[in-house]
């Protein structure tokens, strides 16, 4: 066997068997979390340097950013698809997601072969569409589209369906899907299995309440979860409030949303997220740091859902 085969063979079966360990987790009696390590949290440090923290967060694998957020998927790029597998291999450690902001879901299908190649499962990115005054839709007009977008996304759906690769669609950039209504209209308009949402509390109502209620409507249609808060926004603030967007740092009440997913049995990803402003820029200048603060983080979810 050549070393790139024996490499693509290692990365499937360490996959397998993380998928076999997960499937049983989620049918015991104890409910987790599933988190990924979003890459972006690191800036533009190299993806190297960031590979070592998935272990120290606990995380199940990355989640591989590009473009102003996180150049991580433009180093890996240049690395080449099989150095990058030997990096993975060497730390035991997989990819999870790419997520593709600067893309989007029509231009993905190089990043969902990449994708696939690395032992990953799903695709997330922007929901297309919306234009002026999209924000202000509601009711029918809302409702009509959010439907014309899902038409301009299925040459997408059907690529990835062919591919084996999920996509989760965030709930953000172009204004329809800033409403709990907006977004259980989309989840209304997914027909296809292998298409979700990727639900990011930061651009909704901050009502830990109405949150909840929403997780609960959504249920298996939430593929991907942001543990993120609007805190104080993102903007062009001091980095101690810019941290509030945070779980644990900001004041939402994450309780009614874990509550739901674990209903659910929520089988998905969890990133533990924020914006830190200017895009592009670290959480924390060390990647150590940065781990540091998200453990924190997670340490609140942890605590919240050992109450519930």
């Amino acid at each position: 066997m050549c070393r790139r085969e024996f490499l693509w063979t290692a990365s499937a079966t360490a996959t397998a068997a993380l998928a076999t360990r997960v499937g049983a987790a989620a049918t015991g009696p104890e409910f987790r979390l599933r988190y990924v390590l979003s890459t972006n949290q690191f800036g533009t440090m190299p993806v190297a340097d960031i590979i070592p923290e998935v272990k120290v967060t606990g995380c199940e694998g990355l989640d591989i950013w590009a473009g102003r957020w996180g150049n991580q998927r433009e180093q890996i790029d240049a690395l080449g698809l099989e150095a990058f597998a030997a990096l993975l291999a060497q730390h035991e450690v997989k990819v999870a997601t790419y997520t593709c902001m600067d893309v989007g879901f029509a231009k993905a299908e190089p990043q969902m072969r990449a994708l696939k190649r690395l032992g990953g499962t799903m695709l997330v990115a922007g929901f297309p569409g919306g234009g002026a005054g999209a924000n202000a839709l509601r009711g029918e007009a809302l409702k009509r589209a959010i439907r014309g977008a899902v038409v301009k996304l299925q040459p997408a759906i059907a690529r990835a369906g062919e591919l084996g690769v999920k996509l989760a669609i965030e709930n953000h950039l172009n204004g329809l899907l800033e409403t709990p209504d907006g977004v259980r209209m989309l989840a209304d308009e997914l027909r296809d299995p292998h298409v979700g949402i990727a639900l990011a509390p930061f651009h909704l109502p901050q009502d830990p309440a109405l949150l909840g209620r929403l997780v609960g409507d959504l249920g298996e249609r939430i593929f991907y979860f942001y543990a993120w808060q609007f805190g104080d926004g993102s903007g062009d603030l001091p980095p101690p409030v810019q941290k509030r967007q945070l779980p644990g740092v900001g004041s939402l009440d994450f309780a009614p949303m874990l509550a739901a997913l674990k209903r659910h049995h929520f089988n998905g990803w969890t990133s533990i997220f924020m914006h830190p402003t200017p895009r592009g820029s670290p959480l924390h200048p060390q990647a150590g740091a940065v781990s540091a603060e998200l453990n924190q983080a997670k340490a609140y979810l942890e605590r919240t859902l050992a109450r519930l």
